[in-house]
């Protein structure tokens, strides 16, 4: 079993509601797109991807015949013989293709679909809460984190909020003075401010703005 490849899969299911087998369809097709870039066609490529676990075979099919043309689709029958005792002219038989130099492409691809997702998921939340800009919404207090002051020194406690699509920050010059911020309490909160950050959207909200 490919153990690295499948707990970061099930990571991505559960963290990022990525199905496992879409994943593992697009290594497959790469794969194969990757054997056609390499040998120049992918007609005769089969790739046998195992969703459970996670390993793969990339095979060649090739025609047994008395002369070869083309070695990407033909074999010789002493050599064909020599994988499958029972080939005769005509046949087919499946050559396996060393995927070593191909296994790289699994994680590249892996990462590409993971980063698309997260620019997909950052999108629709940037979108849902800048709507919501000046307006109050629900959150629930998730944790307090202390920002240093540029004196290097002082420090001020901020605030997470989650709002269930996405976290949000209440920054201590919009907190109410001696109101406590325990975590798990849900509370009402105004959005402040929603940026669209590379790393991913900034919800600024507060409990002490006038509106």
């Amino acid at each position: 079993m490919n153990t690295e490849l499948m707990e970061a899969l099930n990571v991505l299911e559960k963290e990022k509601n990525i199905r496992k087998e879409v994943v593992l369809k697009a290594i497959e097709e790469s794969l194969v797109q990757a054997c056609k870039h390499h040998f120049g066609k992918s007609d005769n490529i089969v790739v046998n991807m195992d969703y459970n676990t996670g390993e793969y075979e990339i095979n060649m099919a090739k025609e047994v015949v008395e002369n070869v043309e083309d070695q990407q689709t033909q074999i010789s029958l002493p050599n064909a013989k020599i994988l499958d005792k029972r080939a005769v002219y005509g046949s087919t038989v499946y050559v396996k293709v060393n995927s070593k130099e191909f296994g790289r492409i699994a994680a590249q691809i892996a990462k590409a679909i993971i980063l698309q997702k997260r620019e997909e998921e950052n999108r629709a939340v940037y979108e849902r809460y800048k709507l919501m800009e000046r307006d109050l919404v629900s959150g629930v207090i998730s944790r307090h984190f202390e920002r240093r002051g540029e004196d290097g020194k002082s420090t001020t406690v901020n605030v997470s909020v989650n709002l269930g699509k996405a976290e949000a920050t209440l920054m201590a010059g919009e907190q109410i003075k001696g109101e406590e911020y325990k975590v798990n309490t849900r509370m009402k909160f105004y959005v402040v401010e929603v940026k669209d950050l590379p790393k991913g959207p900034k919800i600024l909200v507060s409990r002490s703005r006038p509106e």
